[in-house]
């Protein structure tokens, strides 16, 4: 078989190098943060700042958490009014405790406290027109390189309901600021082969057979499920699956059913970018990357309990990494199948799979006769 050309993610993901940054402001400086946004834009990055009026009233706005947590690079603009604004410094406090990457710009003053020691990127006031200059590739990555080195910081969803939930309440998030991203998941069926349909609906009593699962329990599995498949109509999908996974624990037409509803959803046209591996993977590990923005990876499982003690990050560096690694693993498990057909290729295989277990259950019910 010949060698197949790399594969290359989904069409609709967004370059690797649209960093997201967050520009830090008191609103005295509101005009001079626009500029700068619009300065970050010109030169290829993904520039938000606070142009809703999310500070107005009281408390840390979720919005602001959502934004900080999730960019590349947290964007201080220093100035004496900054200096004396509270929500600056809240702000600054928030991006060092959850270690994302800072480039402050200074105008007239220098970095303190939280800051101190940090490369950043200093300006008159009557050196506005040299923006352009200042806020270059270059100058934004010597500036990272200069930075204190910081890991990630995670958060851990250590029962299956917890992997699930929060599963759903990041990609939620993400949705909430009006982003989305390619669902890149390893392991078993992937998440897309819960059911989409009502907790009373007869397929979840067939997905779980003999075994009795709460109504929490599928309800928080839905929500992961359906806050996934959001993600994938917007930005497709890169799917490892292992298909010969039995879920004789259940009973018989659990394996059936789930391998339905994996069906159904790679025979959506809804979801219109996807492309499947198939492999013979480990039970006990799962991984799932929605874009840059998170990455949720399981490091254990049993049959019947799920997957379990899932580590969650949103730190843009890591997920750079976890995702490099995981495309590295997509191409290996592609067995020179062309990444334009693996999605076609998955739906025959599964189809294959279902008429045996059906030819296995037809002769059983046969001999019991």
């Amino acid at each position: 078989m010949p060698k197949a050309a790399k594969a290359q993610p989904p069409a609709s993901e967004p370059a690797p190098d649209r960093r997201r940054v967050f520009i830090c402001y008191s609103h005295a400086d509101k005009a001079l943060a626009r500029a700068i946004a619009a300065e970050l834009k010109k030169n290829g990055m993904a520039a938000t700042y606070d142009q809703k009026g999310l500070h107005a009233g009281a408390g840390f706005p979720q919005q602001i958490i959502n934004f900080i947590s999730h960019s590349h690079i947290f964007m201080p603009l220093l100035t004496k009014s900054a200096m004396r604004s509270s929500w600056v410094q809240q702000e600054i406090g928030y991006a060092v405790g959850m270690r994302v990457a800072i480039v402050p710009v200074t105008i007239d003053c220098e970095p303190g406290e939280f800051l101190h020691g940090i490369q950043a990127i200093h300006l008159k006031r009557k050196d506005k027109s040299k923006l352009s200059k200042r806020l270059t590739w270059e100058a934004l990555n010597k500036c990272l390189e200069d930075s204190p080195p910081g890991g990630p910081v995670y958060e851990c969803g250590v029962m299956t309901e917890d992997r699930a939930r929060l599963l759903a309440h990041y990609a939620h998030a993400v949705a909430g600021m009006g982003g989305s991203g390619i669902v890149r998941q390893s392991g078993g069926l992937s998440s897309f082969h819960i059911p989409t349909a009502p907790l009373e609906d007869l397929v979840w009593k067939k997905r779980y057979g003999k075994k009795h699962q709460s109504d929490n329990h599928a309800a928080a599995l839905r929500e992961e499920r359906l806050a996934l498949t959001a993600h994938a109509k917007q930005k497709g999908c890169r799917l490892i699956i292992d298909p010969d996974l039995n879920f004789r624990f259940y009973g018989p037409d659990a394996r059936l059913i789930r391998l339905q509803c994996l069906l159904q959803f790679l025979q959506d046209k809804a979801i219109r970018d996807c492309q499947v591996a198939i492999a013979d993977l480990p039970l006990n590990e799962s991984i799932t990357i929605v874009g840059d923005w998170f990455a949720a990876h399981s490091i254990s499982s049993r049959m019947g309990q799920g997957y379990r003690h899932t580590i969650f990050t949103r730190h843009a560096h890591t997920i750079a990494n976890m995702i490099e690694d995981f495309d590295l693993r997509f191409e290996k498990h592609l067995n020179g199948i062309p990444v334009v057909t693996s999605r076609d290729f998955a739906i025959e295989q599964i189809k294959l799979k279902m008429t045996a277990i059906e030819g296995i259950t037809h002769k059983g019910l046969h001999r019991n006769a």
